[in-house]
């Protein structure tokens, strides 16, 4: 089980502001109940390397297995758990498996996917990944580099190479 609570400020922080909260207008959020990692591709600029670098080497570490999330988030909306096998039985009539869904989940914008969070030393800067699926060309995933001022998760501004996909 992942039972970080710094994890669960930072999925918080950033399930607050992303694409079902933010543009489907989600009333309800389904997060898958076991991470699931992206392929590492951040590479910051060499002045951010001490700063970003150690969270990319514990993400790596972290996201060599599945965790089993936790009821701990910290949002504004109702969200559910849900297995991969739950996701495997409604999808697995493919694509149409998008209306099953949404009769199962209403409002919900889709499902999220999230990685195990990696931080630096201190836990003032996190390394997480965070996709979502809202359709058969609907979707995008991306990492999330944040920082810890003032007791609160908010983006970093770094310099470097990212990644992210759209469908």
């Amino acid at each position: 089980a992942y039972k970080d609570a710094e994890a669960y400020e930072v999925y918080s922080a950033i399930l607050s502001s992303e694409w079902p909260r933010s543009e489907a207008k989600a009333k309800r959020l389904v997060i898958l109940s076991k991470t699931d990692s992206y392929d590492m591709c951040l590479e910051p600029e060499k002045e951010y390397e001490e700063l970003v670098g150690p969270a990319i080497a514990k993400y790596v570490r972290l996201n060599k297995k599945a965790w089993l999330l936790q009821k701990n988030f910290q949002i504004d909306n109702p969200y559910d758990l849900i297995t991969s096998d739950e996701l495997k039985l409604t999808f697995e009539n493919g694509p149409t498996g998008w209306e099953n869904f949404y009769r199962q989940h209403p409002d919900s914008g889709g499902f999220i996917v999230l990685s195990a969070v990696g931080f630096n030393a201190d836990k003032t800067v996190a390394v997480v990944y965070m996709g979502h699926n809202c359709g058969g060309l609907c979707g995008e995933g991306r990492f999330h580099v944040l920082q810890k001022k003032d007791g609160k998760w908010s983006p970093l501004t770094w310099k470097g190479k990212s990644c992210s996909w759209v469908s």
